[in-house]
């Protein structure tokens, strides 16, 4: 009795460990995201731009998408119950969130929740010192700025980290933003050379904050953009690591 017993506990562990460390990607539990849109800027085709980022998103499977025009969504005690926060608006000219917002999305990320900034978030709330900290980078009127929109080489400058991983340098047509302040620690990921500064600028980056992951990706100007194979990986693997620290998805 004893010998059948063992060949039947060997197979019921088999079986236990395959389906925790090799539990397929369509199994796997999907990361809740929450998508905050909203655009005060003419030159941005918000509305078919969050439809795109939505999409590129779900079509891997690994993403359950939700999306919100308001930016008191901060302020929500259900906030919590996302895995990370893509940033994909970009209010130059609207107030800043309410003190409950601020602080709702500050504690959000400290507790150890995710962030992705997309593009132009980096231009908004330009009263709010914080958010320059969270983000690392912003675009200060008067100092950002970019080239005309054209096309550029995006540099790979760390090929070993899980969003950049096998990946290589890329053309994209797209604004180089440039010029960006401020002096938090960041670890650039992904690089290029500007025309209109002449200097390299980072063009993805990531650092934490409190206990949380923030990638911050300044390209996808226009929905062309966002087409790029590359963009589309980079935003990918990019809300999933601010998710979960790992990167499971192309």
């Amino acid at each position: 009795m004893r010998n059948l017993l063992k060949p039947a506990c060997l197979m019921l562990l088999v079986l236990f460990v395959m389906s925790v460390v090799g539990k397929p990607l369509a199994a796997q539990e999907k990361i809740k995201v929450l998508i905050v849109t909203g655009f005060d800027v003419a030159s941005h085709q918000w509305q078919e731009s969050t439809k795109l980022v939505e999409g590129i998103l779900k079509e891997s499977g690994r993403f359950d998408v939700t999306v919100s025009a308001d930016k008191e969504v901060f302020a929500s005690p259900s906030l919590r119950d996302y895995g990370v926060v893509v940033l994909s608006y970009g209010h130059w000219n609207e107030p800043d969130p309410s003190e409950q917002a601020k602080a709702g999305l500050l504690n959000y990320v400290k507790g150890g929740g995710g962030v992705v900034a997309l593009h132009f978030a980096c231009s908004s709330f330009q009263d709010w010192s914080e958010y320059g900290e969270l983000l690392g980078r912003v675009w200060k009127k008067g100092v950002g700025g970019h080239g005309p929109y054209g096309q550029f080489t995006v540099n790979i400058k760390n090929a070993e980290h899980p969003i950049t991983k096998g990946l290589g340098d890329f053309k994209t047509e797209d604004e180089l933003y440039a010029k960006l302040s401020g002096n938090a620690e960041i670890e650039v990921l992904a690089s290029a050379a500007s025309d209109w500064s002449k200097q390299i600028e980072p063009i993805v980056f990531v650092k934490h904050y409190g206990q949380g992951r923030v990638v911050h990706n300044v390209l996808g100007h226009a929905l062309d953009s966002k087409q790029n194979p590359s963009y589309q990986k980079l935003l990918r693997r990019g809300v999933e690591w601010a998710a979960t620290g790992n990167v499971t998805v192309e």
